[in-house]
């Protein structure tokens, strides 16, 4: 293991020399810029959010002018919102959550589009970019969010210009490149609540002419404000003694640009990340009412659907959301590589681009599922994965069209291992062995992902105030699953529970996907006068189709189809003259065919296709209502319905005593109890992670003092009653809650030196990250961090 204090003098020493390091040659960055990744537009000096410029349509635009639903923030807005990591934005984006537990896996959901599934080989319908390459595994999406140009956040199907499994959104983050020829830089550093403590820093500039370069990084520690806690120390029911919630990360980000001629730009990334060691994966367990047999109560599919909250789960006495008491200690471990090449190359008035990406992951978790100090459930997962990608890209115009054309290939591969112990694989082992005694189950699974696409879109000017956008892209899905499950257990021989080629047998071609579909955009754009735009669109959007890798499921429920959305939106960005008022609505309605969506069927992740509908509204306004004050207010709306959701239909889990009595659906059976719901689905349910309304705020007021100016700022958020997950129990019910937060700066009148002390979720609000039902075994959740509070330091170059 590597030891936390050398890591951290050692991240301070290589930043340290770094911003002590001169370059060869610096001149004027005036004449420089990076095509198609333009820097913020200049706001007024008291206005820090002021208009950006995005390149949401794969171009340079301001984002008044963009016909798409769509927040943006500048680096230099994210610093001041305090968001240091890739999943804080959130609250500041209407329609979008996170579903999030510990820095394993990361699920972000715009309109209430989402998967909660945390199986590491498949794909979100949120797609995540990274400096315009596709992140195409969940597991690489949470991370630090440092040295950043701007992130953007585009709610509705965008597969035409981003691909297939952009069906709710695309969220992309862009980092600061080598575009500067002056030696610019800085080091950070932030002590918080919990002992959260990071360090961070950049460095670049023009090494000689033509050739810039910049390098930045990253160490994050602490922060774990889940405290280990004992039942009943004394009979042995003892947690494991790990405190969790915190990070143990190092982020390296290294780029430079290369000016070949004066058309032709080359430029390279090297990006590594590592979490180590990083204690997590443990649960709050809640909402449980016991019966007899010592099962929690179920609604008739099977769902745990008891109020209560947080209780301890072997006393029942209530317990605090931020006490661990499992019993397994878990951990992550995972190290990202990434190499990338973006070449653009100006042929007269044709530009073209190619982006080329090579992405490696490993990954090691391990989690205690139950949050008890008993051993429940256990489940632990490792993968390996390989992502290569490249873009070919031709832009260009004339007269009143603009116009891109395109190829795409992306070829991932996916091998890894899961690992359950105990209740959800003790049907299994009475199945195959008429016993139980301490069952495992290890899943091996090998996923070849490859899609090539074709694209194009055009905006034509049809008159002065109207245009017409058109874009279509076909996509074409080969892959293929290699898959075994096995059944070990004490006293009994290894056995195969399933494969792929079993389940081929039953259905031919179960293991064997190959897919062609299209996705659409149209949008027709009024646009009177500089200050307003109205656009009316649809979009068809696209996601592929996948496996349920569980032993239990049938060959007709191996493999589940691609779904498609069909989206339909009205918009308008209006602003005063002076663009001191700006405000964008939306209004969409979208028909969903084969929605694919996520429960726990059984004790076991599972994904169903399913039709549904929803509708809703967003609406986002800035305001500078006097010098020096400036408001940002969002809100959105939405109404939802799934269809049908497969339900459990049955479970079995241990006799947790001797002789324990039969009790609601459950009948003991020697040993074990094998619980029958009536109920096979679940109708008319909700999105998961879309509460009927939102509001994000912020206003921030700066002033003079003393030498330099000080500013003080009041942000966050309120969400109505959501469901946290698709089935819709009672149980997953998270009730109205605001966060709100808080931060006191100053700033020299130099602008080199910035000093913050900040307060995150200032009135402690408990609210949960995340939530999974597991029927008779109860419901577990993980609790966002409370109250915390910290000081940050800025020195610039």
């Amino acid at each position: 293991m590597i030891n936390s204090s050398a890591m951290w003098l050692r991240s301070a020493s290589l930043i340290a020399i770094l911003l002590c390091s001169q370059p060869v040659l610096a001149q004027d960055s005036s004449e420089l810029t990076d095509p198609g990744l333009s820097p913020a537009a200049p706001a007024g000096s008291d206005n820090p959010f002021g208009e950006i410029i995005v390149t949401a349509q794969k171009r340079a635009q301001s984002l008044r002018d963009v016909p798409v639903s769509i927040s943006a923030y500048s680096g230099d807005q994210l610093k001041k919102l305090g968001i240091t990591n890739t999943t804080e934005i959130t609250q500041q984006i209407p329609a979008m959550h996170i579903n999030a537990w510990s820095p394993n896996v990361t699920i972000f959901n715009l309109r209430g589009i989402s998967q909660n599934n945390f199986t590491d080989y498949l794909e979100a319908p949120v797609a995540v970019y990274t400096d315009n390459a596709y992140m195409g595994s969940i597991n690489g999406i949470s991370g630090q969010l440092f040295d950043i140009e701007r992130v953007e956040v585009l709610r509705g199907p965008q597969g035409t210009l981003f691909g297939r499994n952009a069906t709710g959104g695309v969220v992309h983050y862009l980092s600061h490149g080598a575009t500067d020829r002056d030696l610019n830089g800085y080091v950070e550093g932030s002590y918080g609540r919990f002992e959260q403590r990071s360090l961070e820093g950049a460095i670049g500039g023009q090494i000689v002419e033509g050739w810039r370069a910049r390098l930045s990084m990253r160490r994050a520690l602490g922060g774990n404000y889940i405290k280990a806690k004992d039942t009943d120390a004394a009979n042995g029911l003892v947690s494991s003694g790990q405190d969790v919630g915190g990070q143990n990360a190092f982020s390296l980000r290294a780029t430079t640009q290369i000016d070949v001629t004066p058309d032709l730009m080359v430029e390279l990334w090297y990006k590594y990340s590592r979490d180590h060691e990083v204690p997590t994966g443990a649960y709050s367990f809640e909402n449980c009412v016991f019966e007899a047999n010592g099962y929690c109560r179920v609604n008739s599919a099977g769902l745990t659907n008891g109020p209560g909250g947080v209780i301890n789960g072997i006393t029942g006495a209530k317990a605090s959301p931020y006490d661990n008491f499992s019993g397994t200690a878990g951990h992550l471990n995972r190290r990202v590589h990434i190499g990338q090449a973006n070449v653009t190359w100006k042929l007269g008035d044709v530009e073209l681009t190619s982006i080329t990406n090579y992405t490696t992951l490993k990954k090691d978790y391990l989690e205690d599922g139950d949050g008890l100090p008993i051993e429940v459930i256990v489940f632990g997962t490792t993968a390996k994965y390989d992502q290569i990608s490249q873009e070919l890209r031709l832009s260009g115009g004339s007269g009143p069209l603009k116009w891109q054309v395109g190829g795409y290939y992306l070829d991932m591969r996916t091998k890894g291992t899961m690992t359950t112990i105990g209740a959800p694989v003790i049907g299994n082992a009475i199945d195959l062995n008429g016993a139980a005694n301490a069952p495992q189950v290890l899943e091996r699974y090998s996923l070849i992902s490859k899609n090539w696409s074709v694209f194009g879109q055009g905006e034509y000017q049809l008159t002065p105030e109207l245009s017409l956008i058109a874009g279509l892209r076909y996509s074409k899905d080969s892959k293929s699953m290699d898959y075994i499950s096995t059944l070990s257990d004490i006293g009994f021989p290894d056995q195969t529970l399933a494969t792929d080629e079993t389940f081929s047998s039953q259905r031919p071609g179960a293991n064997r996907i190959s897919h062609g579909d299209y996705a659409a955009r149209v949008s027709l754009n009024y646009k009177p006068n500089r200050d307003t735009l109205i656009f009316a669109s649809y979009n068809r959007g696209i996601k592929g189709g996948n496996w349920t890798l569980a032993p239990t499921v049938t060959a007709d429920l191996f493999q589940h189809k691609p779904e498609t959305l069909h989206s339909f939106e009205l918009g308008a960005k209006l602003s005063t003259p002076d663009q001191k008022l700006r405000v964008n609505a939306t209004l969409f309605h979208y028909i969903y065919e084969d929605y694919q969506a996520f429960a726990m069927i059984g004790g076991t992740p599972q994904v169903s296709n399913s039709d549904a509908l929803a509708t809703g509204a967003e609406v986002e306004i800035t305001w500078q209502p006097v010098d020096h004050l400036n408001m940002m207010l969002g809100g959105s709306w939405e109404t939802s319905k799934v269809k049908t959701v497969r339900a459990a239909g049955e479970q079995i889990g241990p006799e947790l005593f001797p002789g324990a009595p039969d009790a609601q659906y459950c009948t003991n059976i020697g040993g074990a109890f094998r619980c029958v719901f009536p109920d096979a689905t679940v109708k008319d349910a909700q999105f998961p992670n879309a509460p009927r309304f939102s509001l994000n705020y912020l206003v921030r007021y700066d002033f003079d003092v003393g030498a330099g100016t000080g500013a003080v700022q009041v942000d966050g958020a309120w969400y109505d009653k959501q469901f946290l997950e698709v089935t819709n129990a009672a149980s997953s019910i998270q009730r109205a809650y605001n966060v709100t937060n808080m931060s006191l700066s100053w700033t020299d009148p130099s602008n080199r030196f910035d000093v913050s002390l900040w307060g995150k979720n200032v009135f402690g609000e408990q609210y949960r990250a995340y939530t999974l039902n597991l029927g008779i075994l109860g419901t577990t959740s993980y609790y966002a961090p409370p109250a915390s509070y910290g000081a940050t330091v800025r020195v610039s170059l």
